[in-house]
């Protein structure tokens, strides 16, 4: 006779029935705090979101803040997952290929709302500590690959210093794209990130490179007009 908990017995499954509720409950927290920000979202509001008591709810997850770590990797994960494809997607030309990134960069980022982020930055600064390492790690990654990628194919300047491009690159980002900026300027996160990528390529990009860009993406690369926002 077989006794239970050991081969056959219900308790094999479990480890799989806890990462489909940690899922659920991580994709749940996920929407709410990207809807009201991490600190006006309670455990209450998750555990009744799911329809699962806040006991429940402890038993996968120590705090809040566990959930949301969960919540930011699942998303850093996704995130590296899209931008390693299109890199490595040889079907696309170099422009196509950046127009790709930045689409899908701008597109991220319009999910997270200053305050969302500005919560994360003061109520869980470790989290933020991980966002920051990873945006930090893919930038130098991938911005150094397009702009080696571009400068031999004669699109971008030859006559720029590679790493104090990056650099540049990499304050613009901590300088205008933070919450604090955000919030004064009234502009949403995707907008700005916007306008830094077109403001830093102009500056970088020969007339031919220029050329190619706004042909592919106008939105980007073409010179504002007078009066717009």
């Amino acid at each position: 006779m077989v006794s239970k908990g050991k081969s056959g017995g219900g308790p094999a499954l479990r480890p799989r029935i806890v990462k489909a509720d940690r899922a659920r409950i991580v994709a749940a927290a996920r929407e709410l705090f990207l809807s009201r920000g991490f600190v006006r979202v309670t455990a209450d509001d998750i555990a009744a979101e799911l329809g699962i008591s806040k006991a429940t709810l402890y038993k996968e997850f120590a705090s809040k803040e566990e959930i949301l770590r969960e919540a930011v990797r699942a998303v850093m994960a996704e995130i590296a997952g899209r931008v390693d494809t299109i890199m490595k997607d040889d079907t696309m030309s170099f422009i196509e290929r950046l127009a790709a990134l930045s689409a899908f960069v701008v597109g991220r980022i319009a999910q997270f709302g200053p305050l969302f982020i500005r919560d994360i930055q003061r109520s869980a600064p470790q989290v933020w500590k991980e966002i920051d390492d990873f945006r930090r790690e893919k930038i130098i990654i991938n911005f150094k690959a397009i702009l080696e990628a571009g400068r031999k194919r004669g699109l971008f300047r030859g006559d720029i210093n590679m790493d104090l491009l990056l650099k540049m690159f990499l304050k613009l980002v901590e300088e205008f794209v933070n919450p604090a900026e955000i919030l004064r300027s009234g502009r949403s996160p995707a907008e700005t990130f916007e306008s830094v990528i077109k403001v830093f390529f102009q500056g970088i990009l020969t007339d031919e490179g220029r050329l190619d860009f706004s042909a592919v993406t106008p939105a980007l690369f073409e010179p504002q007009k007078e009066g717009a926002s």
